[in-house]
């Protein structure tokens, strides 16, 4: 009995990988995690991305892209505005009519103030989705908390995290395995 025992354990540690093998096959696990890692980025920048415009939206009300959209169609209706409304005419006379330019003076004060109203008007949205995109992106603020917790939701992310996950682990087997072959090359 105990030559065949003796033979069974010939045969089990005859058939165990080096450590060169376990090392090498470590190192390959190790790649292709790295690998599906890498192809998983695109979803998970996107999903970055998706959830700061649905976190912009939801406390701005707009996102920088609609906000622009609306800014660029109100200056066109401005613009069309100015077009529209006529030159005041042109009166051939001899005499300054001092009434005339001070009712001149007067106009273009009213519109310059008129213009600084719609420009306020215009880029207020614009000015408050841009505050709350660098407020997501600055650590610890609420809106950057939010994004987290928008962003932790996302299937995309959840893939991307467990793959991270599986990464390490695989890591840290090839460490594992690269101390038991540097401790086997010692011996």
């Amino acid at each position: 009995m105990s030559r065949s025992l003796a033979i069974l354990l010939v045969v089990l540690v005859g058939c165990r990988p080096s450590p060169q093998q376990e090392y090498d096959t470590a190192l390959s696990i190790v790649n292709r995690q790295q690998e599906r890692l890498d192809a998983l980025r695109p979803a998970y920048d996107a999903a970055r991305h998706k959830a700061a415009l649905v976190v912009c939206k939801e406390i701005a009300g707009v996102t920088p892209d609609e906000s622009a959209s609306v800014a660029l169609e109100q200056l066109q209706g401005i613009l069309g505005q100015a077009v529209d409304t006529p030159a005041p005419a042109n009166q051939a006379t001899d005499k300054l009519n001092v009434n005339d330019a001070d009712a001149a003076i007067d106009q273009l004060i009213a519109a310059q103030a008129s213009f600084q109203e719609q420009q306020v008007a215009i880029s207020a949205p614009m000015a408050k989705a841009n505050e709350v995109m660098n407020n997501i992106n600055t650590p610890g603020t609420p809106e950057a908390k939010r994004f987290e917790e928008v962003l932790s939701a996302m299937p995309e992310v959840k893939a991307y995290k467990r793959q991270e996950e599986r990464l390490e682990r695989a890591q840290q087997a090839a460490d594992a395995a690269e101390a038991a072959l540097h401790g086997a090359a010692t011996q």
